[in-house]
């Protein structure tokens, strides 16, 4: 009898945890869910930091170079990002993009960053922009997914082919540890800016792999086929990914606004005139653009 009462507890305790994950899932960013009585995360140190995101990328270049490949994670190796990107826009689904933070220079190096994929609708809350976390990788997998450089687990599509996915929501509380506090790093998030298409990202191949993606990037163009009326993802457009990508012109150069169907970012209408974006930079065919959220689009002339 002991045993079934202790169970009966757990099962209602996770039943009430999913309960209150199921709200803040359906929250907007005017009713995000009060976390601060409730950590989703390990609350005492995973470690010290082991090995730097760039250091993490060239130890695993052989699984990095490829299309679709990882590799399981054995020992403790413990790396640390600021969050620069997340999924308040609903655009980036169950991803955490982070950044290498400089500490010589102190700043955060938005060139040089990883994702960290979470199996959870509303990461946000939990994972706000500019708060640095820490990560033991053990038991989790590096990797890509159509090349783009990710922390997280395997998983069968559809098709029954294995991918890297997210990893497990349950695994923060073990694996994720949260140093410091958001206003701490804000002010050292700088996006890297791309006027025009001078720089040699566009013109030099070496810029196109796992070393520079994903980045946080600010471009300054103009969409093709910008009308003021129609908006960047309707739902009639999406492809097999659940996204529709947009033509977008940097000087001479033509870059893909990758975003997906039925968030708000989706609802953005693609302007005639000169716009700045910012987001979440990663080369798949070409360079692909995603917003984080409605603000990252700024509007420089009609």
């Amino acid at each position: 009898m002991v045993y079934m009462k202790r169970n009966i507890f757990h099962i209602g305790t996770w039943m009430l945890i999913s309960v209150c994950l199921s709200m803040a899932s359906c929250m907007d960013d005017h009713d995000a869910p009060d976390v601060s009585n409730y950590s989703i995360t390990k609350e005492t140190s995973v470690g010290d930091t082991t090995i730097s995101i760039s250091n993490l990328k060239d130890k695993y270049a052989s699984v990095f170079t490829q299309t679709n490949a990882f590799t399981l994670i054995e020992d403790d190796e413990i790396v640390e990002g600021v969050v620069v990107a997340n999924d308040k826009g609903g655009n980036l689904y169950q991803t955490l993009m982070l950044a290498e933070y400089n500490s010589y220079y102190d700043f955060v190096d938005p060139s040089n960053a990883i994702v960290l994929a979470v199996k959870n609708t509303c990461l946000y809350p939990y994972f706000p922009y500019g708060q640095m976390v820490r990560v033991n990788l053990k038991g989790l997998y590096v990797g890509c997914y159509s090349k783009l450089p990710k922390i997280g687990q395997p998983y069968y599509t559809s098709s029954n082919n294995l991918r890297l996915g997210p990893m497990l929501f349950e695994l923060c509380k073990t694996n994720i540890y949260l140093v410091g506090k958001p206003a701490d790093y804000i002010n050292k998030i700088q996006p890297f800016v791309l006027n025009d298409d001078s720089h040699e990202m566009f013109k030099n191949n070496a810029y196109q792999n796992y070393k520079n993606a994903p980045m946080l990037v600010t471009v300054t163009g103009k969409f093709v086929g910008g009308d003021d009326q129609t908006i960047l993802a309707p739902d009639e457009l999406k492809d097999a990914g659940m996204g529709v990508d947009r033509d977008f012109k940097i000087g001479n150069t033509t870059i893909t606004v990758r975003t997906s169907t039925q968030n708000d970012v989706s609802f953005l209408k693609m302007p005639k005139g000169t716009v700045r974006l910012t987001g979440m930079m990663s080369f798949y065919d070409g360079w692909q653009l995603q917003l984080r959220s409605v603000d990252d689009m700024e509007i420089i002339s009609e």
